[in-house]
């Protein structure tokens, strides 16, 4: 065989190879990736809209985040983490109270105790 046959040959295996390589991704992202990026967005699109519907009718506005604490002395963290937690906590007492006398329920000892604690008064019990 000369030696231009040669080189012939393995260009045309490159090329032949390239082109496979080169079908094989065409054929991969256009039946797998576009339809599942065309899935994903149908999926963001509708998932946007409940988020809107639902942030419409909420009664309290969704939480913002917080402010980043690099830079905050460690006292008032942990003044500011204590006040909050025994905010949730009252909260958290109240609506378990509000929500027993609704249904009609008998309270727990514990929450009348801990609401008289609180400085909370409930009914003629406390």
């Amino acid at each position: 065989m000369l030696w231009w046959m040669w080189i012939v040959l393995w260009t045309v295996l490159v090329l032949v190879s390239l082109a496979f390589i080169v079908g094989a991704v065409w054929g991969l992202v256009t039946k797998k990736a576009l339809p599942a990026l065309r899935e994903v967005e149908a999926f963001a699109d509708d998932f946007t809209v409940r988020w809107n519907a639902a942030a419409q009718g909420a009664t309290q506005p969704l939480r913002t985040p917080a402010e980043p604490a690099v830079f905050t002395p460690v006292n008032s963290a942990r003044a500011a983490y204590s006040s909050g937690r025994d905010q949730r906590h009252t909260a958290r007492l109240i609506r378990r109270m509000n929500r027993k006398d609704a249904k009609g329920q008998p309270q727990r000892l514990s929450d009348l105790r801990r609401a008289e604690r609180k400085g909370i008064h409930h009914g003629p019990l406390v």
